[in-house]
């Protein structure tokens, strides 16, 4: 595929790759619509990937658009769930959908010879969809359940307080999923309205294939898509002193969930992607992270310690995400705080460094082997605006970092006042969290 190939030169030459790197993407109108191709002449295979700047921002409650897009195969006026299934089966398509507050991505994946009966078929039900009462209710009833045995997964109850938690008072506060009282809300007619509203958002057509792709344009003119105008910038208040940890209790519960972290705001992380996406590589994930070696193979204390710093275009959010035995959780949490103060008064030593620099430019060509995923980031950069320049320097740009490019970083992300602790476990807790900050008892059953 040329696309690996092209990332492999970026380790030979910076700057003839960069080059090369750029001419590989390829970007057109047609009509309305913007289109963005990665050529791929490896299989005959199609990927369309359409991006609406429009996402669960736009939800009068929770759970709105991603039912849109779950349910959007659930019929037409003129054919059933199971007649739709049927025939993307026959076609042996792929169809998946991501929603987050900002914007929202359809996935469709099939041969470059069925492009015309599958896209058309794509199109129909974008002017036809409509949300049929008897499969909208199973849907409901099963989301319901997912919602209500949540409490069973503890890692994932952990993950939707903490977003709750770490967002409150912001517009991202809501779970994308959707909620107990959102699935309350929905029916057929608010869905049909929800897809009316995304048929006007604005949208890119991000595409990877063979040159057979472009004959996709004559298709999709038949989808009835409106080109629609960029949404207005959000501007978020840097988040303020956290001064409890937010214990959830759970029952039957022989370990703790840990999250820590906090929301990001633009002006934060503008200009400073790569250092922060190097931060959270240092502290966790790999065996020789940092969180990982203090926590793990020093003490025991965990199997696995995670970090990240995510940024969509107003907003992100850093944390970090582990879990410990009763016993040990407290002691988990203080490590994690001598971590951050020693990252950011400068305690990373010179072998930690160049190890962490070798490992991510080492492996960076390797996350582009699946054309999905260099979509992804094209995707990615286009919406927060920055230029894909910096896609394709980015080796270079880690190559540069000095360690107190890393511990300013952390200083600036991490500071331990303004980080909210969430914990999911056993009431016991309550003890031994006190001695590290006042802690408040939440219900888990508030947040589903």
């Amino acid at each position: 595929m040329k696309m690996i190939f092209l990332f492999s030169l970026l380790f030979v030459s910076q700057v003839d790759a960069r080059s090369t790197f750029l001419d590989s993407v390829k970007r057109m109108t047609w009509g309305d619509l913007d289109v963005v191709w990665v050529e791929d002449e490896k299989f005959p295979r199609f990927t369309a990937a359409l991006y609406l700047e429009d996402g669960a921002l736009k939800d009068q409650s929770p759970g709105i658009t991603q039912a849109t897009f779950d349910q959007f195969t659930a019929g037409t006026s003129k054919e059933t769930q199971r007649q739709l299934a049927e025939f993307f089966d026959f076609y042996g398509v792929n169809l998946k959908n991501s929603v987050t507050h900002e914007y929202s991505v359809m996935t469709v994946q099939g041969l470059t010879r069925d492009i015309a009966p599958v896209m058309g078929k794509f199109c129909e039900i974008w002017k036809d969809a409509q949300y049929p009462t008897g499969e909208l209710n199973s849907y409901i009833s099963r989301s319901k359940s997912q919602l209500k045995n949540l409490v069973t997964s503890h890692s994932s109850l952990a993950d939707r307080v903490f977003r709750k938690i770490s967002l409150e008072g912001t517009p991202y506060v809501s779970p994308v999923e959707g909620s107990l009282a959102g699935y309350d809300q929905l029916n057929s007619e608010i869905l049909k309205k929800r897809l009316s509203e995304l048929r006007v958002a604005r949208k890119v057509l991000y595409l990877a294939g063979p040159k057979d792709v472009l004959a996709m344009k004559d298709v999709i003119a038949g989808c009835g898509w409106v080109a629609g105008k960029k949404m207005a910038p959000l501007e978020l208040k840097k988040p303020g002193l956290q001064s409890a940890i937010y214990l959830v209790p759970v029952p039957g519960a022989n370990q703790a969930q840990i999250r820590i972290g906090r929301y990001v705001t633009k002006r934060e992380v503008e200009g400073k992607y790569d250092q922060f996406q190097f931060l959270s590589s240092y502290l966790g994930g790999s065996f020789t992270s940092k969180l990982v070696q203090e926590l793990r193979v020093k003490r025991g204390l965990t199997y696995s310690a995670g970090a990240y710093v995510s940024v969509q275009r107003d907003y992100g959010r850093a944390g970090i995400t582990t879990f410990s035995k009763t016993e040990t959780t407290a002691e988990a949490i203080s490590i994690i705080s001598d971590v951050f103060n020693e990252v950011s008064q400068g305690g990373v030593t010179p072998e930690e460094f160049k190890h962490q620099q070798g490992h991510m430019i080492g492996g960076y060509a390797f996350g582009f082997e699946e054309t999905s995923a260099f979509i992804g980031q094209l995707m990615l950069y286009d919406h927060q605006a920055r230029p894909l320049t910096e896609l394709a320097d980015f080796p270079d740009h880690i190559a540069r970092l000095k360690a107190n490019d890393l511990s300013r970083a952390n200083l600036e992300v991490f500071p331990w006042e303004k980080q909210t602790i969430v914990v999911v476990g056993d009431k016991s807790l309550e003890k031994s969290l006190s001695k590290i900050r006042p802690v408040r008892i939440l219900d888990y059953k508030d947040f589903l």
